[in-house]
């Protein structure tokens, strides 16, 4: 080793207890913002994980309350009863649908209902009714079987127009109208 390499090393060596020194100078002058800083960060992780295993285990406990339920335990049906769509579903299980308090259950009871009747009466009734969102191009595609039936083209096919494009049931409703196949 020569003396520049020496020099270079103990200019590197200088360089780095300098940058230790201000690391340090930094952290005394800090310390009390850096340690709250990791306190607030250890507990904001603390509370984002108890709280999504405390939702977990929520999820847990109403999923065993509705099995209780459906296997009549009393008790849980009353406890059951707290909870007002876990309650819902489950009169929606047990076929009370009379007693269903919930909007989209209510919705999926009257679908229910039109496609057993299975009456094109009932199931335009379910399609014109602003109220219902969900389960309308099924309703269609039943329409469209319905109205191919009685030999009512036209009006199948108003019916099979409606199903938009991206629709699973537009292209049985095309099926149908090309073929004209109906049982």
């Amino acid at each position: 080793m020569d003396i520049k390499e020496v020099k270079d090393e103990i200019k590197k060596d200088e360089e780095l207890l300098v940058k230790i020194f201000k690391l340090e100078k930094f952290i005394n002058k800090y310390k009390k913002p850096i340690i709250a800083i990791a306190i607030l960060t250890v507990v904001i992780l603390i509370g984002y994980y108890g709280y999504d295993y405390y939702k977990q285990q929520q999820i847990i406990n109403s999923n065993i309350l509705l099995q209780k339920a459906l296997n009549n335990d009393k008790k849980a049906i009353e406890e059951l009863k707290k909870y007002k769509n876990l309650y819902s579903l489950y009169l929606f299980q047990k076929g009370e649908y009379s007693k269903i308090d919930s909007n989209l259950l209510k919705e999926i009871k009257a679908y229910k209902i039109a496609m057993q009747k299975g009456d094109i009466a009932s199931l335009e009734n379910y399609l014109n009714n602003p109220n219902y969102h969900i389960l309308k191009n099924s309703v269609r595609l039943a329409l469209v079987r319905l109205y191919l039936q009685k030999g009512d083209r036209k009006k199948a096919l108003i019916y099979a127009n409606e199903i938009p494009a991206d629709s699973q049931f537009k292209q049985f409703a095309t099926f149908l109208i090309h073929y004209g196949i109906v049982k």
